[in-house]
């Protein structure tokens, strides 16, 4: 086979001669702007949501469309409005904001059949109240022959009481006026009460944890709920709320030290570690969790190491470790709901992990009860037991009245009257709940119709403890396990 080679100064010619030719089409490209030409909108208002008090938002994006053959060019972008100054705008790579807002001896140009994308941002001003205020301006495009196209732009500022570096060493009671905003830390010290008050709402940075010492008393109600949970209020994008991603920030530790701590009507979600009891005296009531929701979690969403806790009317939900982690101590779970159906991962952990045991240490289990209860998830075994080596060390437990996802327990006098689930029946795992809403990232632990946990309940359990679920349903005329009576919609 012959071969011929060309010399090095052809084969760059050759090479780059497509791109030499291009580049002479874009430079030669005119743009008449067509007298009543226009951009299509994709939308008519670019939406920020509600935003933190010197906070910017996440970057909301817009598309002009030219549907026209002809190339269009803009020679002037404002933004014009009372609340201009709250908003920035780029559009094909150029910026603009109320200071500098002209196109200034240029123009922005857009080719037949194509587009350009808007990038635009909100940051919150300060407006003293105790309600959202609303900041509206527009964004106005003039083009070269004399249209105008605008865009509403709006968001919500928020005013909110910042915290940095908190340490109460008095007691004292954080009110619901305005949200709280924690920048890195939040402790409460040995022998010191802070209560939360109803309504009462922290926003917590990415940084940001609580760790108490002496005693935290969050008593929301129904009404009126405690809510500890990251502090952007505005979307990732769009129908994605920042709210529904963990590791949002990153919990809530009680030390040592730290006893009769109580969070009724408390919503906490979207954290890295939960909430965590460390070790301390058992025969003392550590911790109890009563109408509340502990949710989305990166790592576990509860760990109780040798304490005393009671838990009861509450969910604890979607972490991606264990939904709750038991060592040693004393505990109660009496009406809850514990669910591993964290969306984040396929690696996820279990619902139920307990041991009488820390790591090679042994930790008395004196007592786990599981009554009128779902423990459940995706996975085919939900529930893990791991008694430590030596077996003179106690690991009592107890499982009654539940719905239990894991194989079934037979020769435990302690294990009595619970339903257990089987991968293979037609209602099981996330089938007992209102269908989740998986794109949106949204979970109802509320129960269907057909779910095998209705009517499981011990009714005697039912009526010394919850007679009324955690939304304040009565549980008549039969008790449903879990935090949740079924109830028909209306």
């Amino acid at each position: 086979m012959k071969y011929t080679f060309l010399s090095p100064f052809i084969f760059l010619f050759l090479l780059l001669s497509p791109f030499i030719f291009l580049s002479s089409c874009i430079s030669d490209e005119e743009y008449p702007t067509p007298a009543g030409a226009t951009f299509r909108l994709s939308v008519d208002t670019i939406d920020f949501d509600t935003v933190i008090t010197h906070t910017a938002s996440a970057t909301r994006t817009m598309t002009l469309y030219n549907d026209n053959s002809d190339g269009l060019s803009i020679t002037s972008i404002t933004i014009e409005g009372e609340d201009a100054a709250q908003f920035l705008a780029n559009v094909d790579g150029t910026s603009f904001d109320a200071q500098s807002s002209k196109v200034e001896g240029q123009s922005l140009d857009c080719r037949g059949k194509d587009s350009l994308i808007v990038f635009a941002q909100f940051n919150a001003k300060d407006i003293d109240q105790d309600d959202a205020a609303l900041s509206e301006a527009r964004l106005v495009i003039t083009l070269a022959n004399g249209k105008r196209q605008s865009v509403v732009l709006q968001g919500y500022s928020l005013d909110a009481i910042e915290l940095r570096g908190i340490t109460y060493s008095a007691d004292a009671t954080l009110a619901a006026t305005r949200p709280y905003v924690v920048y890195d830390s939040l402790v409460v010290a040995e022998g010191t009460t802070l209560t939360l008050a109803p309504g009462t709402t922290l926003l917590m940075r990415p940084e940001a944890y609580i760790k108490v010492k002496g005693t935290l008393i969050a008593n929301g109600t129904l009404e009126q709920p405690v809510t500890m949970r990251g502090h952007r209020l505005d979307d990732m994008f769009k129908h994605q709320p920042y709210d529904r991603i963990d590791n949002q920030w990153q919990g809530i530790t009680f030390t040592s030290t730290s006893y009769d701590n109580r969070l009724n009507y408390c919503d906490i979600h979207s954290s890295n570690y939960g909430v965590v009891c460390d070790s301390s005296d058992v025969s003392r009531l550590k911790l109890t969790i009563e109408n509340s929701i502990l949710h989305n979690t990166k790592q576990d969403g509860l760990t109780l190491i040798s304490s005393q806790a009671f838990v009861g009317n509450t969910q604890i939900s979607n972490a991606e470790g264990n939904c709750v982690t038991i060592c040693g101590g004393d505990q109660q779970f009496i009406h809850c709901t514990i669910a591993s159906f964290s969306p984040f991962t396929a690696m996820r952990g279990n619902a139920l992990v307990f041991s009488n045991a820390v790591g090679n240490y042994p930790c008395p289990l004196q007592r786990l009860d599981i009554v009128n209860s779902i423990v459940t998830g995706y996975a085919s075994d939900e529930v893990f037991g791991n008694p430590y080596k030596d077996e003179s060390v106690p690991f009592n437990f107890a499982f009654r009245n539940s719905l239990l996802a894991t194989p079934e327990v037979t020769d435990n006098a302690a294990v009595v009257n619970n339903m257990w689930e089987d991968p293979k029946d037609s209602i099981t795992r996330a089938r007992n709940f209102v269908p989740f809403d998986l794109p949106a990232i949204f979970f109802d632990f509320r129960l269907r119709e057909d779910s095998k946990a209705r009517g499981l309940a011990d009714p005697g359990i039912t009526s010394l403890y919850y007679p009324l679920d955690r939304l304040g349903r009565k549980r008549t005329p039969t008790s449903d396990a879990g935090c949740y009576q079924y109830e028909e919609e209306n």
